[in-house]
């Protein structure tokens, strides 16, 4: 048997609730379909990254993954000549080290750290005034892993500038507050 009343389809009234239901999500709640990434920025130049520790060669390997991570994330280009950027981003690994957690009882390491901090500045180029006497942002990370397990310091090092490399691209991300009222 068929249905004697025929399906009229989406009403007048259906579509304009749905209409005012995207509206109103769309403008008190804060949340925006755009990159939370200053659209004013197309450029970044990374130096390579300075280093006061005494463990050789961190520098270069955060440096090149935080290049890499800016390139895969963010809608900015790395450029290799200052003259070309937008922005600089700048920064110094200030402490790297290695420190025992846990000893076997041969007194051999069973577990240890690896740390670093770094201090890292972003600013536009030339610099604006606020940005000349900013300090640097400290950032740190510290990774666990264990010899008897078969992971060395040298891979140690490599996951926490990893680490440290999204963490400070994470910071290129505008702050919320600074998103309101631009759409």
């Amino acid at each position: 048997m068929r249905n004697p009343i025929p399906d009229p389809g989406p009403t007048r009234r259906g579509v304009l609730q749905l209409l005012a239901l995207t509206l109103a999500g769309q403008a008190g709640c804060g949340y925006s379909l755009r990159a939370p990434y200053d659209t004013n920025v197309r450029t970044v130049y990374v130096p390579l990254f300075r280093s006061v520790s005494f463990r050789r060669d961190v520098q270069l390997q955060l440096t090149e993954l935080v290049q890499k991570e800016i390139e895969k994330r963010t809608p900015y280009k790395v450029v290799s000549r200052l003259e070309d950027a937008d922005t600089i981003l700048e920064g110094t690994v200030n402490y790297a080290d290695k420190n025992i957690m846990v000893e076997n009882p041969e007194n051999l390491p069973r577990q240890l750290t690896a740390t670093m901090q770094v201090s890292v500045n972003w600013v536009h180029n030339p610099p604006l005034d606020y940005e000349r006497n900013r300090d640097p942002t400290l950032v740190s990370e510290m990774v666990y892993f264990a010899p008897e397990l078969g992971e060395s310091t040298l891979t140690a090092f490599y996951r926490v500038a990893q680490n440290l490399a999204t963490q400070i691209v994470d910071m290129m991300e505008e702050p919320w507050s600074a998103g309101e009222g631009k759409d």
